[in-house]
C-alpha cells in the first residue's frame, strides 16, 4: 500500500524534474536524473526490510569475524548477535524475496558475462524493482550482491577443508587463495571499502524513510520533500556499486593463475565508488541529524507545554505544580535547603503557601538582593500575620554547572535567610526553558509567584515586593493593579517603610521635605534657609536626607556624617538610601502605571492665580507616573534636589531642582502674600515654576534601558533630549563576592 513517502516522493520528483541537481546541472546529469525517475512506478510492494538488512549485515560483517585491515576473515563461529538474527523466526516474512533477489543476482551475472555496460545493468535492475519504495530497492539490490558475495566467502574459506566446497571451487575455477592470498587480499580490501559504504548508505536511506513517517512530519513537510529529492541519486549509485563489486567478485572466478594480472585500475574504480557513496551519504546524514534535532525540539516543545499547562492552571493545592517544578514524585523528597537553619527540607513545607521563586544567575547585584533583605525580616518577625504566609525560594538558573560555580552557589546560599533549591544543577532542562522563555528571564532577577493552588499568578513581582513589601500579599498581578488603583502621589507612597519617623510626622500633620545631592555647601545653605523660611511662615518642617539617584557610596556616607554632626537634618543610612532609589526605579518600570500612563495623550494643564503661570506636569495624565519620572529626574542632580509635602497625608508632592528651589526660598518675600492665599507649598511651587521659565537650568535623568518613548523636563516641562550614557559604577558590588567596606 502506498504511504506518505509516496506522496512526498511525487512532490520531490516534480521538483527534481524542474531543477535536477540545481540550475547548474549538466545535460548528462539531467538526463541521468530523468532516467532514474522513470524507473520508479509505485511503493506498493513491501517486506520485512529490517530483518533482511540484518541478515545482509551478517553476511558482510559477522560479529565473530576477525578483521585484517578492511578484510574480514574466519567464519568458523557464530556470534550471539548473529544467532539472534539468523534464528529469529522471521523466515515466513521472506517467502517472496528469494525469487526477486535471485533474479537480480542472475541479471547482474548474465550482463557481466555478456559484457553489458554497468549503467545499463543498473537501470535494468531498477526496472526489475520498480514497484518497491526507494529504501526497499536498496535492500533488495544489496541483498542480491550479498548472496553472490556470501557464496564467494564460503568457498574461499571452506575449500581447503571441505571436499564439497573444494569440488565446487574446481568447477567454478576458483583460484587457489593460498597461492594468491596476498593479491586477493588487496583486491578484496577495495571491495570491502565499497561494501561498507553500500551498507551504510542502505541503513541511512532506511533511517530517513523511518523518520519521514514520524508524527512530526507529513508528506508536505518541506524538509522531507527536500531530502527525498536526493534519494533516487543515492539509490542509483549504490546499486551501480553493487554491480561494480559483483563484477569484481565474478572476475576472480575462472582466472586461476591469471588472477595476478587483474587490472590495478579495478581497485581504483572501487575506491572511487566508495568515495562517491560516502560523499552522497554524508549529505544525507547531515539532513537526518537535522531531522533528529527537529524532532527533539518538537518533543521538548511538548514537554514545555505540559509544564506550562500545569504551572499556569489552578489545582486542588500546589503539590502538583511543585512536583513538576522540582521534578519529584514524592512530597517528602528533600529538594530544598533552609538557608537560615542550614538544613534540608521537603517540598511538603511549601504546600498551601504562596511561593515566590527568586530567579537569578550567580551574578547577583547587591541592589537586587536588597529588596528581599529589606522585607523578609518583617515576615520572620511576625509570621502569624496572613500577609506573611508565603515562602521565598532561591532558584538559580544556569545552562552549565561546574564545581567552581557550585561552590559560588553555596557561598551565596549560606548568606541568605530563605529557602533555596538544593541541587540547581539537577533542575530539568524543560523547567529552565520555561523560566527563560515563558517568564522572560535573561539576566535581570525575577520574583515569579505561585499561588496556593499551584498557578503562576505573577511572572515578575519584583516591583510589588519592592514598592509595597508584605502589604502586596498575595503578590498576584491583579493585586498589583488594585494597589496602583488605590494609590496616589503622596509622601506615603513615596517613602513607605523607609524611615521610622515618617508615620509620626504624617500623623502630626507636619510638612516634610526629602532632599539630597552631593554638594555639601548646597546642603548646608538649603537646610538652613528652608528651616528659616518655614519658621517665618509658621510651618513645622521636618527634613530628611536621602542622597541621590545613582549615588556614590563613599561620598554619600560622608554627607550623612556631616548632616548628623552639624544637626542639619535627619538622614537615612546608606542601605536605606540605596533601597529608596531602587524603589523609585521599580515604580517607574512597574507595568500598571506605565500602562495607565500610555492610555491617554499628553494634555498640559495651567493654573494662573495672580498672573503667576504654573504649568502642571506634562508627562502624562497619570500623576503617579509623572511624579515618579520627576523624582528620578531631579534626584539625579549632584548639586541638589528636594521634594516637599504639605501637612496632610493626602497632599500631593512638589519636586524641585535644588538650585532653583534655593533661589525661590531666598526670594520668599516675593511670594509671601501668595502663601497666605494658597498655602506655603503651593505658593513656593508656583514661584519655583516662574523661575524655571526665567532662569537657565540643566536637568539630566539617568534610567536603566527603557521603552518609555518621551520624558519631559521636571522644571520647564519641555521634551527632554534622549541620549545614551554608558555607566560602570564600581560602588555597585555583586552579592556573594568579597567587597571592601
Amino acid at each position: 500500500m502506498a504511504d506518505a513517502s509516496d506522496s512526498s516522493f511525487q512532490k520531490a520528483t516534480q521538483m527534481a524534474i524542474s531543477h535536477p541537481k540545481g540550475d547548474g546541472a549538466s545535460n548528462n546529469e539531467s538526463l541521468l536524473w530523468n532516467q532514474i525517475l522513470e524507473t520508479h512506478d509505485s511503493d506498493e510492494l513491501v517486506f520485512a526490510m529490517k530483518h533482511v538488512l540484518d541478515i545482509i549485515e551478517v553476511i558482510f560483517f559477522p560479529t565473530t569475524t576477525e578483521l585484517h585491515g578492511n578484510f574480514p576473515v574466519s567464519l568458523s563461529q557464530v556470534g550471539y548477535a548473529d544467532q539472534k538474527v539468523l534464528y529469529s523466526g522471521h523466515q515466513d516474512k521472506l517467502l517472496e524475496l528469494p525469487r526477486i533477489i535471485a533474479a537480480i543476482s542472475g541479471k547482474v551475472f548474465c550482463n557481466w558475462f555478456d559484457g553489458v555496460d554497468r549503467h545499463e545493468t543498473t537501470m535494468e535492475v531498477l526496472y526489475m524493482i520498480k514497484d518497491y519504495n526507494w529504501d526497499a530497492k536498496l535492500v533488495l539490490a544489496v541483498g542480491a550482491f550479498a548472496l553472490s558475495f556470501g557464496e564467494f566467502r564460503l568457498l574461499s574459506e571452506l575449500h581447503f577443508t571441505n571436499p564439497v566446497a573444494k569440488a565446487i571451487a574446481l568447477l567454478k575455477q576458483f583460484p587457489d587463495t593460498l597461492e594468491f592470498a596476498g593479491i586477493l587480499k588487496s583486491k578484496l580490501e577495495a571491495v570491502f571499502l565499497v561494501v561498507k559504504a553500500m551498507l551504510d548508505m542502505t541503513k541511512s536511506v532506511r533511517e530517513f524513510y523511518e523518520l519521514s513517517h514520524n508524527e512530526y512530519f507529513t508528506a508536505e513537510s518541506p524538509e522531507i520533500i527536500a531530502a527525498t529529492a536526493d534519494i533516487p541519486s543515492a539509490v542509483y549509485w549504490t546499486i551501480r556499486s553493487t554491480v561494480d563489486c559483483a563484477s569484481q567478485i565474478m572476475s576472480f572466478k575462472g582466472m586461476g593463475p591469471d588472477l595476478a594480472y587483474l587490472r590495478l585500475s579495478d581497485s581504483w574504480d572501487l575506491s572511487s565508488s566508495a568515495h562517491k557513496l560516502n560523499k552522497i551519504r554524508s549529505q544525507l546524514v547531515e539532513k537526518i541529524n537535522l531531522y533528529y534535532r527537529f524532532i527533539e525540539k518538537k518533543k521538548d516543545d511538548e514537554r514545555l507545554n505540559v509544564i506550562a499547562r500545569v504551572l499556569e492552571s489552578s489545582h486542588i493545592d500546589n503539590s502538583k505544580s511543585l512536583k513538576v517544578l522540582f521534578q519529584v514524585n514524592d512530597d517528602d523528597q528533600k529538594m530544598l535547603f533552609d538557608c537560615l537553619h542550614q538544613k534540608l527540607v521537603a517540598i511538603e513545607e511549601l504546600r498551601g503557601k504562596i511561593v515566590s521563586l527568586f530567579i537569578t544567575d550567580l551574578d547577583i547585584v547587591s541592589e537586587d538582593y536588597l529588596i528581599l533583605q529589606q522585607i523578609y525580616p518583617e515576615k520572620l518577625d511576625d509570621y502569624d500575620r496572613v500577609e506573611n504566609k508565603y515562602e521565598i525560594v532561591w532558584f538559580p538558573v544556569l545552562d552549565n554547572w561546574t564545581k567552581e560555580k557550585h561552590r559560588l552557589f553555596e557561598n551565596i546560599r549560606d548568606q541568605m535567610e530563605w529557602l533555596s533549591v538544593h541541587h540547581p544543577s539537577k533542575v530539568a532542562p524543560q523547567v529552565i526553558r520555561y523560566i527563560r522563555e515563558r517568564c522572560n528571564f535573561v539576566k535581570k532577577p525575577l520574583l515569579v509567584v505561585m499561588d496556593t493552588e499551584g498557578k503562576i499568578v505573577h511572572k515578575d513581582a519584583t516591583q510589588m515586593f519592592c514598592i509595597w513589601g508584605n502589604q502586596a500579599y498575595p503578590f498576584s498581578l491583579s493585586k498589583e493593579i488594585l494597589l496602583w488603583q488605590q494609590s496616589s502621589w503622596t509622601i506615603t507612597l513615596l517613602a513607605e517603610g523607609i524611615d521610622q519617623h515618617l508615620p509620626t510626622w504624617i500623623q502630626e500633620g507636619k510638612h516634610i521635605c526629602l532632599y539630597g545631592g552631593e554638594d555639601v555647601e548646597w546642603i548646608r545653605s538649603f537646610t538652613r534657609t528652608a528651616k528659616a523660611v518655614a519658621r517665618g511662615h509658621g510651618i513645622d518642617l521636618e527634613m530628611l536626607y536621602v542622597g541621590k539617584n545613582r549615588a556614590r557610596e563613599r561620598v554619600v556616607k560622608k554627607l550623612i556624617n556631616v548632616t548628623q554632626r552639624e544637626k542639619l537634618s535627619k538622614a537615612l543610612e546608606w542601605r536605606l538610601i540605596s533601597y529608596f532609589w531602587l524603589r523609585m526605579e521599580k515604580m517607574c518600570f512597574s507595568e500598571p502605571p506605565v500602562a495607565m500612563a500610555d492610555q491617554e495623550e499628553v494634555k498640559p494643564e495651567y493654573f494662573s492665580p495672580d498672573n503667576l503661570v504654573f504649568a502642571a506636569p506634562a508627562q502624562h495624565c497619570n500623576p503617579i507616573f509623572s511624579g515618579i519620572l520627576k523624582m528620578l529626574s531631579v534626584g539625579s542632580s549632584s548639586k541638589g534636589w528636594a521634594v516637599i509635602s504639605g501637612g496632610s497625608e493626602s497632599d500631593t508632592l512638589f519636586e524641585a531642582d535644588g538650585e532653583l528651589l534655593l533661589t525661590a526660598l531666598l526670594e520668599h518675600e516675593k511670594w509671601k502674600q501668595t502663601a497666605e492665599n494658597y498655602g506655603f507649598v503651593t505658593a513656593l511651587e508656583m514661584y519655583y515654576h516662574r523661575l524655571c521659565n526665567e532662569l537657565p537650568h540643566c536637568i539630566n535623568m539617568i534610567l536603566p534601558d527603557t521603552q518609555i518613548k518621551q520624558i519631559y523636563c521636571a522644571a520647564c516641562y519641555k521634551p527632554m533630549e534622549k541620549m545614551v550614557m554608558y555607566s560602570c559604577c564600581s560602588d555597585r558590588a555583586s552579592f556573594g563576592y568579597d567587597q571592601e567596606n
